[in-house]
């Protein structure tokens, strides 16, 4: 499968100009002082990561708890285990087998959970997504207005994902520094976790071979809604840093405040 990931991967460097070039221009923001040589090679990665991952939601698609649990490895669960019996707030990146972590979470760890989710406009693909997804007690929520639906699940004794990586709009967003850059983040897990007075869990997946690791880090207790934003970015950049290939360069971060650079 390999072979097959790296030949469509490199197709679709080929052929995907829009998209490679939001990717280079995220490089050449976040790593102005890296070679044209290496973003070049960043970027293949980056494309095969991306198609790794569309190809092992097809192959996991149904896998038992028993056959998920022989690929997974946990970093840091033992620190977080005393938050985990009650509702908490995970916050992620876009990063790894993003896809895969709140089954594993939900299916090896048992933590009911509502997840958001940006819902596709291709309904075929949307309800595919939909079914890869919701299993193992996890539901998924749309991202448009999900701040009423996280509050109901959290009121519901359910545990809450939120992808917080990406670029908002001025209006719903604080800025943050990342990477040395101006940028905005969400506060929607940082306004949750301060109304219910619950810790926010950052968790993230890289792949090992086949198999995974699911990583936690420390919990974010701060109830200042700008400081715990700002940690949350910082921890994502930590995960980049860790293994830049991983993540999903595709999205423009940084628009906002350099939307000229996208152009």
């Amino acid at each position: 499968m390999n072979f097959l990931v790296k030949l469509i991967a490199n197709f679709l460097y080929l052929i995907d100009k829009r998209r490679k070039k939001v990717v280079f221009t995220n490089l050449n923001l976040v790593f102005p002082n890296m070679s044209q040589t290496q973003k070049e090679k960043l970027t293949k990665k980056v494309y095969e990561n991306f198609v790794f991952n569309m190809f092992e939601m097809i192959r996991n698609r149904g896998i038992s708890k028993e056959e998920l649990a022989k690929k997974v490895e946990f970093i840091g669960l033992e620190e977080v285990k005393k938050y985990l019996n009650k509702p908490v707030v995970f916050i992620s990146a876009h990063y790894g087998n993003w896809e895969m972590m709140p089954l594993i979470i939900g299916g090896l760890l048992d933590i009911p959970m509502t997840v958001v989710v940006r819902n596709l406009d291709n309904k075929f693909l949307n309800n595919f997504f939909k079914k890869n997804r919701e299993v193992y007690n996890i539901k998924t929520i749309d991202k448009k207005g999900a701040l009423k639906g996280l509050m109901k699940a959290i009121k519901e004794g359910r545990s809450v994902g939120i992808f917080v990586d990406q670029n908002t709009a001025k209006n719903e967003g604080l800025d943050v520094e990342m990477f040395g850059l101006k940028a905005l983040h969400t506060p929607s897990a940082a306004l949750i976790a301060k109304k219910f007075d619950v810790p926010i869990i950052p968790v993230f997946i890289q792949r090992e071979g086949k198999n995974y690791k699911i990583i936690f880090k420390e919990p974010i207790l701060e109830n200042d809604v700008q400081k715990s934003v700002e940690f949350q970015s910082k921890v994502i950049e930590e995960m980049i840093k860790e293994k830049p290939e991983e993540w999903y360069w595709f999205h423009r971060r940084f628009k906002h405040y350099y939307e000229d650079r996208y152009e």
